[in-house]
């Protein structure tokens, strides 16, 4: 048997082609049988390939049995250049880690995920476990800075995936980062140390494959503790507050928050005049990177 080209066709890998392609054309994640249904597969076919995927890290099986792209699929993309980030990037995180002396890193934000395309941790401390090629669920709070400028109907989903006593509080974030362009988040006392454990772990699972599932687990728990959303009555407040990270948006050439720029002071008390000097710091960089994608 052969294409239309002439070659030696392989149906097995046209199979688990079709599979991944479908996955990272859907916005939400979807189960075997949607897949199979989609591609007019048995469902015992694309089990098995989604098997393997899974085990390579490929794609993610979810707690519910769903699927999406998974992190070495976003590490591949990555060198291959096609999840770049804005020209200059990685020179703008050091400068603004040198000057607010803490970890930064930038994330793009799809709607499978946030991947981080440039780290630094400088002479600070980074949020735990975030390495360049590192995905997460696009799960709230992750994102937010670039859910804030996306539909109203991306909003609501995202706002979902957030615990419901959370959701209006998630939402005002989501007004003030549209209005002033930066939002705060809180971090609990004993988190830093939680941030540190789990992040060994996430390092000690990064080199084997076959526990790629149990890392991404991990990473969505770093995700769950990383803080909570301040107001904006306690961004201006006088009395120093434990801070974890600020998110702004970086935007691309049509005008999209396509990135999200974070600072990680994870400090246990940062009084008013040092998180403004973050919050301005971080909004200076967001725009260079805004201005060089342009």
């Amino acid at each position: 048997m052969v294409d239309g080209k002439g070659r030696p066709a392989s149906p097995p890998t046209d199979r688990a082609i079709a599979v991944v392609e479908l996955l990272a054309a859907r916005r939400k994640p979807v189960s075997a049988a949607e897949v199979a249904d989609a591609l007019g597969l048995s469902r015992s076919t694309v089990g098995a390939i989604l098997g393997t995927l899974a085990d390579r890290a490929w794609v993610r099986r979810l707690p519910d049995l769903t699927y999406e792209p998974g992190p070495r699929l976003a590490a591949i993309a990555l060198t291959c250049g096609r999840l770049a980030a804005p020209d200059g990037a990685d020179e703008a995180i050091r400068g603004l880690s040198e000057r607010v002396g803490c970890g930064v890193a930038l994330g793009l934000v799809t709607p499978n995920g946030l991947t981080f395309v440039a780290v630094t941790a400088g002479e600070g401390r980074l949020p735990a476990g975030i390495t360049t090629g590192t995905v997460l669920p696009l799960r709230a709070p992750a994102g937010a800075a670039s859910v804030a400028f996306s539909s109203r109907e991306r909003q609501r989903e995202w706002l979902a995936t957030a615990p419901p006593d959370c959701r209006a509080a998630l939402a005002e974030v989501l007004e003030q980062i549209r209005a002033d362009g930066v939002a705060l988040w809180g971090i609990d006392a004993a988190a830093p140390a939680a941030l540190d454990v789990l992040a060994e772990v996430v390092e000690h699972l990064s080199d084997n494959p076959a526990s790629q599932d149990l890392r991404g687990r991990v990473l969505a728990l770093l995700a769950d503790i990383s803080g909570r959303p301040y107001g904006a009555a306690d961004v201006t407040a006088d009395a120093p507050l434990p801070l974890s990270h600020l998110v702004a948006p970086v935007f691309d050439a049509a005008g999209r928050a396509t990135w999200e720029l974070q600072v990680g002071p994870l400090r246990a008390a940062v009084g008013r005049a040092e998180r403004r000097h973050y919050m301005t710091e971080l909004r200076r960089t967001a725009d260079r990177l805004s201005q060089t994608a342009r």
